[in-house]
C-alpha cells in the first residue's frame, strides 16, 4: 500500500469537482472555480492537496498559505471571504464501515498535517470542518484545539402553507403587515445582487465598521456560480431596501449574506418577509433543507433571530493549531484589531 500526497493543478480540476459533487461533505465552497477566486482575492497562496492511496484517491483537501511579517498561516477557508467551512473531503465516507472510515480519515489528516509542518512550515493552522464531517478527533490526536460551532436548518417538506402556519403568530402577522404596507420581494439578476452589496457597504459605513469582504471578490463570485445564486430583494416604494443572497447546491439552500436592516427605518422591517420568501422558494423548488449560516453562533443576538423560523440545531467544527509566537499574534488581534472590523452576517 502506497500513500502519497499530490497538490492538483488546473488540468485535475475536473477530477477535483467530480470528488466534491460525490461526496455529502462537499460544498460549493470546495468548488474549483471557488477556491482560485478565493485565492486571487486573499493574497494566498492555495494548495489543493490530494490524498492517494495506491494511486486512487481517499481524500482531497484545500489549504491555502498567507504570510503575515514573519508569521506563516494555513487557512481552510481564508478569511475574509464569507465562507463559514471548507476543510477535508473523504472520499466514500458515507458508505464505508466504521473501522475504515476511521483509519482513511486519520490517514488523510495526517499526510496533510505532515504537508503543513514540512512543506509549508506553518506557525498557525485554523481549519472549519464542513458539517458532514462530525468526527473531530482526528485533530484533537495530532494537537490541534477543538472548537464546536452551529448552524440552525430549516427541514423543507415540501408544503410552504404547512410552514407558515408553524411560524409564530408575531411572526405571520409582521410578514402579512409588511406585504399590505407595499414591500415586495423579488428573485432578482448581477443587478439586485450588485445593489444589495452596495448597501451593505454602506450600513457598515455608517457604522464606522471596516467592510473586510472585497466587493470585487463577491462580484466574481457571482459571475463564476450564478446559476448557484438567488438573490431575493426587498422594494418599498420602487426602492430597494434589503435583500439576501444565497446559495443552491444539491438538495440544500444557503442563507449566505445580506438581510441587512434598512438604511431607512421601516416598520414592519422587511426581514421577516425576505426570510419568509427565500425558505418558500426551497419549499416549492423542492430543496430539503434550509441552511441559515453562522447564525447559531454565541452572539445571542443572531441566534434570536434565526429561531423564529423554528429549525433544528446543527454541529460542526472548527480546529486550530498555533506556536507561541503565532498565538500571541492571534490573541492581540482578537483583543484590538477585530473589534473595529465589520463582518457580513445574515441579520446584520
Amino acid at each position: 500500500m502506497t500513500m502519497t500526497t499530490e497538490c492538483y493543478t488546473e488540468k485535475n480540476s475536473r477530477e477535483w469537482d467530480a470528488i466534491v459533487e460525490d461526496s455529502v461533505q462537499g460544498t460549493l465552497f470546495h468548488k474549483w472555480n471557488w477556491l482560485k477566486i478565493m485565492e486571487k482575492h486573499t493574497g494566498s497562496v492555495l494548495h489543493p492537496l490530494v490524498i492517494k492511496k495506491d494511486d486512487i484517491p481517499i481524500g482531497i483537501f484545500p489549504l491555502f498559505f498567507q504570510k503575515k511579517g514573519i508569521i506563516r498561516m494555513v487557512y481552510s477557508p481564508p478569511p475574509h471571504t464569507s465562507v463559514f467551512y471548507m476543510g477535508p473531503i473523504i472520499t466514500n465516507y458515507e458508505t464505508m464501515r466504521q473501522s475504515r472510515r476511521e483509519n482513511n480519515y486519520f490517514e488523510v489528516q495526517k499526510l496533510v498535517d505532515d504537508y503543513i509542518t514540512t512543506e509549508l512550515n506553518a506557525d498557525y493552522v485554523n481549519i472549519s470542518l464542513p458539517p458532514g464531517l462530525t468526527d473531530p478527533r482526528p485533530y484533537s490526536w495530532g494537537g490541534y484545539s477543538v472548537q464546536p460551532l452551529y448552524d440552525y436548518v430549516i427541514d423543507l417538506n415540501g408544503n410552504s402553507d404547512l410552514l407558515f402556519q408553524s411560524l409564530d403568530k408575531r411572526q405571520r402577522q409582521d410578514i402579512n403587515r409588511a406585504k399590505k404596507k407595499g414591500m415586495n420581494v423579488e428573485i432578482g439578476s448581477r443587478k439586485e445582487y450588485e445593489a444589495i452589496v452596495d448597501l451593505m457597504n454602506e450600513r457598515y459605513r455608517q457604522q464606522a465598521k471596516i467592510v473586510t469582504v472585497p466587493t470585487d471578490y463577491l462580484l466574481d463570485i457571482y459571475d463564476a456560480f450564478s446559476k448557484n445564486i438567488r438573490v431575493f430583494y426587498a422594494t418599498y416604494e420602487d426602492e430597494i431596501v434589503t435583500g439576501l443572497l444565497d446559495l443552491h447546491y444539491k438538495d440544500t439552500i444557503y442563507s449566505w449574506i445580506g438581510n441587512l436592516k434598512p438604511i431607512k427605518l421601516l416598520s414592519p422591517s422587511p426581514g421577516d418577509l425576505v426570510n419568509w420568501e427565500a425558505v418558500k422558494y426551497g419549499c416549492e423548488q423542492g430543496f430539503r433543507s434550509y441552511i441559515t449560516l453562522g447564525a447559531a453562533g454565541n452572539k445571542r443576538l443572531y441566534a434570536y433571530y434565526a429561531t423564529k423560523f423554528n429549525p433544528r440545531l446543527s454541529i460542526r467544527f472548527s480546529v486550530k493549531k498555533s506556536s507561541f509566537t503565532a498565538g500571541v499574534f492571534e490573541k492581540g488581534y482578537i483583543s484590538i484589531l477585530k473589534p473595529i472590523k465589520g463582518r457580513f452576517h445574515s441579520g446584520d
